[in-house]
């Protein structure tokens, strides 16, 4: 029967002596360790040996220790510190791809400019294959973006290049809200893009990625289109001098983007307006009306010729009041014309015909009335006030009215 069975605490530990672990063991020992009670509920067969303890290690001993596991640490660590920068462990392999290459030799170019198209990703914005492919060895933990420390070859006949996969969307969400092709965005529709094509000029977001030895990266998502929609702009973010000469164009502004309330009062003045900038197809109907015309804005220097036409004038739009002029009002060009002439001439000839000149015109009517009829030839009439008057060749030969 077993009984009085507990734990041995250390400080009930006895180290036995020489003689009595031989006496027990019944021969000589050459070693020395501690001795456990013997449980008393057991027949006796010999005393529990327990391991010799050892002497502490000197403090010497334990730092070459400690600087030794430290040290194997560190050689499997994947990046070091070397002065003040960080670096891998070990060389890494970067890839990078070009659509060209100039002065090619043994791998090698000696300018950046003979390379074209130098790119991280190996499809083209088509979506074919790029024709070269460059590797570059370094423990640096940033790729190279100069071409000449590529080692370059050609992907012709590569059959690890499964495919690459493009995508683009109008969306004008920003990019956190775009999601991606496989898994979009809430309200974002993204339109494939097949191979061979090019970006459309619609798109404002370009998604990419492709697939090598049948593992496919993660989807690049860029913006290719300009856009900044109104919840990107605090106001009075945007003010004159954020907006480089010409940065605005016909092609940067969406149709009905610009209203009456968008216009500040006299933002809009002729030297703000290009020659030829506005046309028909740019006024809505109604637009111009006349508490938009200032008076004296359009001359006839401002109207093209054939502008105006019949079905371009509204009835009863033009009255008496609408018409003055302070010089003259000509039909015609050269002689063959017919003037109201408001200004000063010779003779103060306020109605002419026929010639440039008042003085001689075939038909002329002066300030105080006197209407001369001239042909030119021989033969003239004169009405002045109650006479009539009938010249040939430069001689009176009737006269009607007052005689005296």
């Amino acid at each position: 029967m077993i009984k009085n069975m507990r734990a041995i605490p250390p400080w009930e530990k006895k180290e036995a002596t020489k003689e009595q672990y031989d006496k027990l063991r019944g021969g000589e020992s050459k070693k020395k360790g501690t001795l456990g009670p013997v449980n008393p509920g057991m027949k006796p067969h010999g005393p529990v040996l327990f391991p010799a303890v050892q002497d502490p290690l000197p403090k010497v001993e334990i730092e070459k220790r400690l600087g030794k596991l430290e040290k194997e640490k560190s050689t499997s660590a994947l990046i070091e510190k070397v002065g003040d920068q960080y670096q891998y462990t070990k060389e890494f392999v970067y890839l990078a791809y070009a659509s060209a290459l100039a002065n090619l030799s043994s791998g090698s170019i000696a300018n950046q400019s003979d390379a074209t198209n130098f790119q991280f990703s190996p499809f083209s914005d088509a979506g074919t294959l790029m024709p070269y492919r460059g590797f570059f060895t370094n423990k640096s933990i940033h790729q190279s973006g100069d071409p000449t420390d590529y080692t370059w070859q050609s992907t012709s006949g590569m059959v690890g290049y499964t495919s690459s996969q493009r995508y683009y969307t109008v969306s004008t969400k920003r990019l956190e809200e775009l999601g991606s092709p496989t898994k979009p965005g809430t309200g974002v529709t993204w339109v494939v893009i097949n191979a061979g094509s090019g970006i459309p000029s619609a798109a404002i977001w370009f998604a990419e990625r492709f697939q090598i030895n049948s593992i496919w990266n993660n989807w690049s998502i860029t913006a290719v289109g300009p856009w900044v929609g109104s919840d990107f702009l605090v106001d009075g973010a945007i003010i004159e001098a954020k907006i480089a000469a010409n940065a605005i164009t016909v092609n940067k502004i969406l149709n009905g983007a610009i209203q009456a309330g968008k216009i500040a009062n006299n933002a809009v003045t002729a030297d703000t307006i290009a020659a030829n900038s506005i046309v028909a197809g740019k006024i809505a109907t109604n637009a111009i009306t006349a508490g938009k015309i200032t008076a004296g804005a359009i001359d006839a220097s401002k109207i093209a010729a054939n502008a105006i036409t019949a079905n371009a004038i509204a009835a009863n739009a033009i009255t008496s009041g609408k018409i003055s002029a302070t010089t003259k009002i000509t039909a015609g060009t050269g002689n063959n014309i017919g003037v109201l002439d408001g200004g000063s001439n010779t003779g103060n000839y306020r109605i002419y015909a026929g010639h440039a000149t008042p003085g001689s015109a075939p038909f002329r009517v002066d300030q105080a009335g006197v209407v001369t009829i001239d042909s030119g030839g021989t033969s003239k009439l004169v009405i002045s006030g109650d006479t009539l008057e009938v010249f040939n060749s430069g001689t009176l030969r009737v006269k009607i009215g007052n005689l005296a």
